[in-house]
C-alpha cells in the first residue's frame, strides 16, 4: 500500500462522528454510526482482492434484516451506500431482503453474482448458521456490529475508546474464499 492508500484509509477511521451519523439513527441502534459503516465498507472492499471480480460490472449488495429496528437500520445503510459513488471502484445495485432463514439467504447469493452481503441488527444470534450456509461462497460478509464478526460475519465494526475499529473473522474470511490485503489486516482487530 502506498502512503496517499495508507493515508486514505487512516482518514477513513478518523472521520468525524457528528458527520457521518444518520440524522435518523438512534444512539442505541450500532455504536459506529450508519454513515461511517457505509465510508469503512467502501474501504475495506478495496482491500479485499477478489471484490472486483466477484462483483463484475456492479456490485450487487444485499442488505440483510429483520423487522423493527433492524428494518430501520438496514434502510439507513441502503441510504447510505446509495450515496458513495461506487463501491472499490465498481457500480453498486442495493437490494433488501428481510430475514427468514439461511437457506432464503444463500439461495438469493446463489442467484447472481454478488459482491457484498450486509447484515443489519439483531442477527447476531443467526450469525453461525449464516457463516456455515455461506462457507464455500465467495462472498464478503459486513455485520452491522462486531459481535456479527465473532460470530460469523468476516467483518464487523465496534466503537474503542471512542474510535471505530473494523473487526476481521479470518476463519470466516478464509471460507468464504476472501483474501484481504495485509496492509488492512494490520489495521483491524481479528476476531
Amino acid at each position: 500500500m502506498n502512503r496517499m492508500q495508507r493515508r486514505a484509509l487512516l482518514q477513513a477511521f478518523s472521520v468525524a462522528f457528528v458527520a457521518a451519523a444518520s440524522p435518523h439513527a438512534r444512539a442505541n441502534d450500532v455504536s459506529v454510526p450508519v454513515g461511517l459503516q457505509s465510508a469503512l465498507i467502501g474501504k475495506v472492499a478495496t482491500f479485499e482482492r477478489t471484490f472486483r471480480a466477484r462483483s463484475g460490472s456492479t456490485a450487487r449488495v444485499i442488505i440483510v434484516h429483520k423487522r423493527g429496528d433492524s428494518a430501520r437500520v438496514a434502510k439507513q445503510m441502503a441510504q447510505a451506500l446509495n450515496e458513495l459513488p461506487d463501491i472499490a471502484g465498481v457500480p453498486k445495485s442495493i437490494e433488501m431482503l428481510e430475514w427468514t432463514n439461511p437457506a432464503a439467504l444463500t439461495s438469493a447469493v446463489a442467484a447472481r453474482p454478488t459482491g457484498l452481503v450486509y447484515f443489519s441488527l439483531d442477527l447476531e444470534a443467526e450469525a453461525p448458521a449464516i457463516a456455515a450456509a455461506l462457507a464455500g461462497t465467495n462472498v464478503l460478509t459486513v455485520g452491522a456490529t462486531g459481535a456479527m464478526a465473532t460470530s460469523g460475519a468476516s467483518v464487523g465494526f465496534e466503537l474503542e475508546e471512542g474510535r471505530p475499529k473494523i473487526y476481521v473473522n479470518l476463519r470466516v474470511s478464509k471460507a468464504q474464499n476472501l483474501d484481504f490485503r495485509a496492509e488492512l489486516l494490520r489495521l483491524v482487530k481479528l476476531v
